[in-house]
């Protein structure tokens, strides 16, 4: 059972991770598991942690909390103050300002997984190095290009 103390601490709003286990589907630890949980409360006083791999849905693995297992599961963040970051730009921000967790199927291996807070800005020197480094890209390129036209105009490739 779980303390109205403890029910009024957990919020619907929160993601919470725990710490993976075996579960006797599967030796993978994280097949259709994420471990990472959103809060079910039910107006009985019952709380269940559901995991994200499956989104809301109960097909997903859940777990019931009560007074003796509440201190499993810890916080990650509220998801009204983060926002998910498209995998074209996280290497624009710095990794500290990152969360890196899994919240949907795609799990550990796909996309979506990265968050931040909504009020982080890009890292001006990340953005930079970026920059910098896309004109190097560009600049080999273009001379890989020049090298192979004069090769061509020489008959000096196959």
């Amino acid at each position: 059972m779980l303390s109205k103390e403890n029910y009024d601490k957990l919020n619907e709003n929160y993601l919470y991770e725990r710490e993976a286990f075996k579960t006797g589907i599967s030796d993978d630890y994280y097949w259709c598991k994420n471990w990472t949980f959103k809060i079910k409360k039910y107006e009985d006083g019952r709380v269940y942690m559901v995991d994200t791999y499956w989104g809301d849905s109960q097909d997903s693995l859940t777990f019931e909390v009560t007074d003796e297992n509440i201190d499993k599961f810890k916080f990650i963040f509220d998801f009204r103050e983060v926002e998910r970051v498209p995998d074209s730009d996280i290497y624009d921000y710095e990794e500290e300002d990152l969360y890196r967790v899994p919240t949907n199927s795609g799990g550990r291996s796909c996309g979506k997984l990265y968050w931040k807070n909504k009020n982080t800005k890009k890292s001006n020197r990340l953005q930079i190095e970026n920059k910098l480094y896309e004109i190097k890209q560009l600049e080999n390129k273009l001379k890989w290009a020049r090298e192979d036209l004069e090769r061509l105009k020489n008959n000096d490739i196959n």
